[in-house]
């Protein structure tokens, strides 16, 4: 069983794994919990491969439709705070 991580070190960790990605589009550093994620600039390859790089760095399953229905950066952090719960 994963540890809980607290939601600022999961935003934190999805600023830096963002800060990775060459295809987005946004400042990392003006990233926060309402940012929409269709601001960070995805498209449908680099969403996968964000999405894998998240599956890895946190250990857990992430499924597309998941992630494709959610809207902001916030959503996503409380998605994965939920899954290492």
């Amino acid at each position: 069983m994963t540890p809980a991580i607290a939601r600022e070190e999961i935003g934190s960790k999805l600023r830096s794994l963002l800060g990775n990605q060459p295809e987005i589009q946004i400042d990392v550093d003006t990233i926060t919990e309402k940012t929409a994620l269709e601001e960070v600039g995805f498209d449908s390859l680099s969403i996968l491969d964000f999405m894998y790089e998240m599956e890895d760095h946190f250990g857990v399953q992430m499924e597309v439709k998941d992630l494709l229905e959610m809207d902001s950066v916030g959503d996503l952090v409380e998605h994965l705070q939920g899954k290492l719960a």
